[in-house]
């Protein structure tokens, strides 16, 4: 597939690539990282997307203006406040495209003032365009430097006359010097500033800064694999941490007994809220908090979870995170990652916080992109718990009464010795895990 500008926007860097090679390209990276951690783990063969292209359903663009003072619209070149005109681009729908023209042709038509990040000065920064690939609703947002907003409602009159998929207009109000597109204050120009799509057979709300993967249909692959990875059999307890709008605590609803979705984003808490009631499902909540604050709390609280999923952002998460998660004794821990190089070095770091996993599935998100979704099942390392065992036994055997190997230590400081007791029958590693998991459930119920 050929672009006339993919190597100025840099938003495909694979598409001359023939996609079934892009899979073997993405799979090798992985293993390579894996093995270069000394992870004893093996990259498996990429899910495939069965459509490349036209899957984009969240858009960024900016704006700028040609030789002949056209206003046009598009992606920035990499690393730069340069707008490269990315008309009829082939990674997003074609409805998407359309809007983009159309508000291109208004802004330069209404004459608003473009945002120059070199000056500081001017009105319209970007436009964000969110789409529901099953309802084909269509989010805009406009951001904006300040909140006056010359020719906004014949902007949005004329939208909706043209786009009845636009089922909502928003206006974000953006005055720092930032590459973050959105900032706090955000105001509805119309509809109710969500739109909904269908996920797994999940009505699923959400709004402009939520969280939704870019690509529904792998989404749903996505789901699909991790749900059948964790294997829940319906009395479950599943801790779902940086949950977003409740997209995979929700899917995973009816193999659990109780899901507990931590969001820090508090709209998306309110998505999350409202899309478990939209689906009737009653055995899960949402807690707006920042992930890892909740698990240190959890830990220290001594609480109890069947499972934990993580799906962090791409810069990972927190030693913290793993640390508290660890001390919680889960007999499974679902990591979903949309960067191979973090998610290796937090893999490491559960390593030696004693679960470890054999092989890392993959999914291809971003199709003609270098990026690639991981998914990681951890499970305790039945060497640490043997490990663990060993150490027990030496201790029992040493004694506080200073007893070394069943001989007495002149050196002690108590210098009468217990009479020794028949040696426990040692446990083998299953059931050393199978102790510590009981006893945590315990500790949790106080």
């Amino acid at each position: 597939m050929k672009c006339p500008v993919s190597k100025l926007c840099g938003g495909c860097e694979l598409l001359q690539v023939a996609y079934e090679k892009q899979g073997r390209m993405k799979q090798e990276e992985v293993q390579d990282l894996l093995d270069q951690a000394n992870l004893k783990m093996e990259a498996m063969p990429v899910t495939m997307a069965k459509e490349s292209v036209s899957y984009r359903n969240k858009v960024i663009y900016g704006f700028a203006k040609d030789k002949n003072k056209k206003v046009y619209a598009g992606l920035y070149a990499p690393k730069s406040h340069r707008v490269i005109n990315t008309k009829g681009c082939r990674m997003q729908p074609d409805l998407v495209n359309e809007i983009l023209d159309e508000i291109a042709r208004l802004v330069d038509s209404m004459k608003i003032e473009l945002y120059s990040p070199k000056t500081g000065t001017g009105l319209l920064r970007h436009v964000l365009i969110r789409y529901a690939h099953e309802t084909q609703e269509v989010m805009v947002v406009f951001v904006t430097a300040y909140k006056e907003f010359p020719s906004r409602k014949n902007m949005v009159r004329a939208l909706r006359e043209k786009f009845p998929q636009i089922k909502t207009i928003l206006q974000n109000i953006n005055p720092r010097d930032t590459s973050i597109v959105l900032q706090d204050e955000t105001m509805i120009l119309y509809g109710q500033g969500t739109i909904t799509d269908i996920l797994c057979g999940k009505k699923i709300t959400f709004g402009a800064s939520s969280f939704y993967q870019i690509n529904h249909d792998q989404c749903e692959a996505l789901y699909t694999k991790a749900k059948d990875m964790l294997a829940l059999d319906g009395k479950a307890d599943l801790l779902d941490t940086y949950c977003g709008v409740g997209t995979i605590g929700l899917v995973m609803a009816d193999g659990c007994k109780q899901v507990t979705g931590v969001e820090i984003n508090k709209d998306a808490v309110d998505n999350a809220r409202y899309n478990a009631k939209q689906n009737g499902v009653e055995n899960i909540r949402f807690i707006a908090m920042d992930s890892t604050k909740f698990m240190q709390d959890a830990a220290r609280n001594h609480k109890s979870y069947d499972a934990i999923i993580l799906d962090p952002p791409r810069a990972g998460t927190t030693r913290e995170f793993i640390q508290a998660a660890c001390k919680l004794h889960p007999g499974k821990i679902l990591y979903i990652s949309c960067d191979p190089h973090t998610l290796v070095r937090d893999l490491g770091f559960f390593k030696r916080n004693g679960y470890v996993s054999n092989k890392v599935e993959l999914v291809d998100m971003f199709p003609n992109t270098k990026h690639i979704e991981s998914l990681v099942l951890l499970t305790p390392d039945p060497k640490k718990a043997k490990n663990a065992y060993r150490e027990g036994a030496q201790n029992s055997r040493n004694g506080a009464d200073g007893r070394k190997g069943g001989r007495f230590d002149r050196n002690a400081k108590n210098a009468s010795a217990p009479k020794a007791k028949k040696p426990a029958r040692e446990l083998n590693p299953y059931e050393k895990a199978l102790a510590e998991y009981k006893a945590a459930k315990r500790r949790g119920k106080k």
